[in-house]
């Protein structure tokens, strides 16, 4: 089954081999008195949490892991300190005590959980009573230097090792805590560093800020952390990922799965989100289906992988139209700090301000270009941008539609992606001013030839759904004439030739709804029998 919502741990894990044996070297090494902290670089939802929670199971005690995303818990404040302490606390303790101790209601119901563990009674004194004033202790410079060096005391009086995890560590960079102020790094590092059964794993999708943290020579933590990339899954996993995942009874075929990961990528978000979005989409599950998928995933408003992108297009941009000009402008493809300058019309010091600012949305190329980082983020800016109706097509289409995808587009229509009726009659669905015009696509020139079953089928279906239908027929060089189907000609099935061309789409679109002639195509009269 696909999982979305929750990291993906046991039997339904794969890939990320290589990944995992370097955490589990870690492991060995904070086993044997020598612990070794890394650094994990990667784009958020790319599997970070399940790498370390696969880990965590696969290694099991004495190893305690506790994992905290600084995400989960905005605004970043002092309290991540005591959130992470208590993440510890819990790890430990929980199991012991029947309960969760972080999701204890008030401090007293948190005392009495952790006062029931006979492992916490064999505590120092001192110790017991910085825990049971956790959730209520003030968070000064002196009080959150004694509650980082909780893991290990615990560890080193329970006989245990711990790996302490912090995702989106970077937002703590700029933490402070108590009065007057102490910056937050420099006491995580002289805390960390004396510890010899706790190793530290920290992880951030703001690549550039990570790398910055724990590999320049201006931070505090400068040569104490290993980095480690967790990206796309190899193609191979990626296309097992689809099949594997699939739903019973709704098989992927390997052939549709690779057209999957071609289209998307290996981002294991992005190819879960896919896979619920196949198995909503009723069987046969073929090419018409994946188009169908991706356009309901990524082009269109409600699209969860749409949101997705809007989520983080707000995050990056916020209201800076100047930012958004710029990431559409490198959604089209690589472009030089020059040639944005004169897109967006900015000065060149504006210009590589707004870069720097972007972050690792996009990224710097060696031949001296910026280009966005994501692909598949920049099909969807490319979509959402004015005139971007036609980018559908150019992912999940073929020749043809893409060709009259583009005419369509150019011509100004609202939106076009492939239609729910996209195995019938239709081809293409395009909106303009709510009027609904069902394209027929048809592959070669004029004149054409329709059979009397399929174009009974056309005109039931305009019926059905309430749309204007039209033909679109498409050359091999790629001109494209819009078809009048009442205008067709009924001799042993419909044909229609030059005769038909609707000369101006729009006109016709606006003067054909207007006159509420939605009416199907003409039928075929039916032949009647000599008496």
């Amino acid at each position: 089954m696909f999982q979305t919502t929750l990291p993906v741990v046991g039997p339904e894990f794969r890939d990320r081999t290589v990944q995992l044996a370097r955490i589990a070297a870690c492991v060995e090494k904070l086993r044997a008195g020598s612990p070794h902290w890394l650094a994990l670089l990667g784009p958020r939802k790319v599997g970070k949490t399940s790498l370390l929670l696969e880990t965590s199971r696969r290694v099991g005690a004495p190893v305690v892991f506790a994992i905290l995303d600084v995400f989960d818990h905005v605004p970043v404040t002092d309290e991540v300190l005591r959130l992470l302490v208590l993440r510890v606390v819990d790890r430990v303790f929980a199991a012991e005590c029947g309960q969760s101790l972080e999701a204890t209601i008030d401090p007293d119901s948190y005392r009495a959980a952790l006062s029931g563990s006979p492992r916490f009674a064999t505590l120092p004194p001192d110790l017991r009573q910085l825990l049971l004033g956790l959730k209520e202790l003030e968070l000064t410079a002196l009080t959150t230097s004694r509650l980082l060096d909780v893991p290990e005391r615990l560890a080193e009086r329970l006989g245990l090792f711990l790996v302490v995890a912090v995702d989106e560590f970077q937002e703590l960079a700029a933490l402070r805590v108590g009065r007057p102020a102490v910056e937050v790094l420099p006491m995580l590092r002289s805390a960390w560093q004396k510890h010899r059964r706790v190793s530290y794993v920290v992880s951030g999708s703001a690549r550039s800020m990570m790398t910055d943290l724990v590999a320049s020579q201006r931070s505090p933590f400068f040569g104490h952390f290993e980095l480690m990339e967790v990206g796309e899954f190899e193609r191979e996993d990626a296309v097992a990922l689809l099949i594997d995942s699939a739903v019973p009874g709704r098989k992927v075929s390997r052939a549709l799965a690779e057209k999957a990961v071609d289209t998307l990528g290996g981002n294991p978000f992005y190819l879960q989100l896919l896979g619920e979005q196949l198995a909503a989409i009723a069987a046969p599950l073929d090419d018409a289906a994946l188009k169908e998928a991706v356009s309901r995933l990524l082009f269109h408003r409600t699209g969860r992988l749409a949101l997705f992108f809007e989520s983080e297009l707000a995050r990056v941009v916020g209201r800076s139209s100047a930012s958004l000009a710029l990431l559409e402008q490198l959604a089209r493809g690589p472009a030089r700090p020059v040639d944005l300058q004169r897109a967006v019309r900015l000065s060149s010091s504006s210009v590589v301000n707004y870069l720097a600012r972007l972050g690792d949305i996009i990224r710097a190329r060696e031949d001296g270009t910026w280009e966005l980082s994501d692909r598949v983020m920049a099909l969807w800016l490319q979509w959402r941008a004015p005139g971007g109706a036609a980018v559908p097509m150019t992912v999940i289409g073929d020749e043809g539609e893409r060709v009259v995808a583009q005419a369509l587009a150019e011509l100004g229509f609202e939106l076009v992606y492939q239609s729910k009726a996209s195995r019938g009659a239709f081809d293409l669905l395009a909106l303009r001013a709510g009027v609904m015009v069902g394209i027929q696509v048809k592959r070669s020139p004029l004149p054409l030839h329709f059979s009397a079953a399929a174009w009974k089928r056309m005109e039931a279906e305009a019926q059905r759904l309430g749309w204007l239908p039209v033909i679109a027929s498409v050359t091999a060089e790629g001109v494209v004439t819009f078809l009048d189907p009442r205008k067709g000609r009924k001799k042993k099935g419909v044909s229609l030739s030059a005769g038909a061309r609707i000369e101006n789409l729009l006109r016709w679109v606006d003067l054909t709804s207007s006159s509420g002639a939605r009416r199907a195509p003409p039928r075929r009269r039916a032949r009647t029998r000599a008496a």
